[in-house]
């Protein structure tokens, strides 16, 4: 069985019954994850996080497929089980303009013909917007087969539904840090402007892109607010590379009325906070 990169959940959990309980589930090229989340206390019970790409004679489906197969809680029953896909290949139409006969060329135009993926669609809540994207067919025949009655969403759909657009307040740009990828969600005033994800080698081609973004979209740098979290502390390379060009860096943190199992405050909020917040919104 893969070893997790992050493993927080706690005995008590893991000696329990699970079968009330909410699993969200996030895949991409490199990671598999998931988190344990109870409705009814609005507390997260517990996360997990496995690397895909590191092993050695192993392609990542076939990593998925012995996680799905091996991880002992994923082996359990659950109330709701919903999928996250996070691959690049997603654009944003506006609902009037939407039609399932669209999905291919608008994919194809700006991503090409080289991936013979399947292509989804997803309604973006509160935003009058559809999301369709492209994901390889052979994981979602892997992880449907193993979830038959679970729902399933882009990275993007939630990571925008999640967002309350009154709320905002000046120029935002929301941006999530992974291994492999960086998803940025960027607002002028209350204004959408995108969503999107980007893979990245270096620190130096977040900021980059992050700047080119503010200047194609006429967002001031200095004074956005820049909102950020996942896999990035304040020591890391890639955050003094954004204090650079960035004055207005705020981590993104959980909502005030959820609550968390023992292990969580041995790890900064932010790291895990996307994917909670996206429990909140299936």
């Amino acid at each position: 069985m893969l070893k997790a990169t992050f493993d927080i959940i706690p005995d008590s959990i893991a000696d329990g019954n699970l079968q009330n309980n909410m699993l969200l589930m996030e895949v991409s090229d490199q990671i598999f994850c998931y988190v344990l989340y109870n409705r009814e206390s609005q507390r997260f019970l517990g996360f997990r996080q496995y690397n895909l790409d590191f092993i050695p004679g192993k392609t990542p489906l076939e990593a998925l497929s012995e996680i799905l197969s091996g991880d002992e809680h994923l082996q359990r029953q659950f109330a709701e089980a919903y999928l996250v896909y996070h691959y690049t290949d997603s654009n944003l139409i506006p609902e009037k303009f939407f039609a399932i006969d669209l999905n291919k060329p608008i994919t194809e135009i700006v991503y090409g013909n080289a991936q013979k993926g399947l292509l989804l669609n997803d309604k973006v809540q509160g935003w009058d917007l559809y999301n369709i994207y492209r994901i390889p067919r052979e994981v979602h025949s892997l992880l449907q087969q193993k979830f038959s009655a679970g729902n399933y969403w882009h990275y993007n759909t939630l990571l925008l539904s999640g967002v309350n657009r009154e709320s905002l307040e000046g120029d935002t740009i929301k941006v999530v840090i992974a291994a492999d990828k960086f998803a940025v969600v960027a607002f002028k005033g209350q204004q959408l402007q995108l969503a999107q994800s980007y893979h990245y080698q270096t620190p130096e081609d977040v900021s980059f892109q992050l700047l080119a973004l503010a200047l194609q979209f006429g967002i001031d740098q200095e004074s956005v607010n820049l909102k950020v979290s996942g896999l990035m502390d304040e020591q890391s390379i890639l955050y003094q590379e954004l204090l650079k060009y960035f004055n207005q860096l705020e981590w993104e943190r959980l909502p005030g009325e959820t609550s968390t199992e023992e292990g969580f405050e041995n790890f900064p909020s932010h790291y895990f906070s996307p994917l909670l917040k996206m429990a909140l919104c299936v």
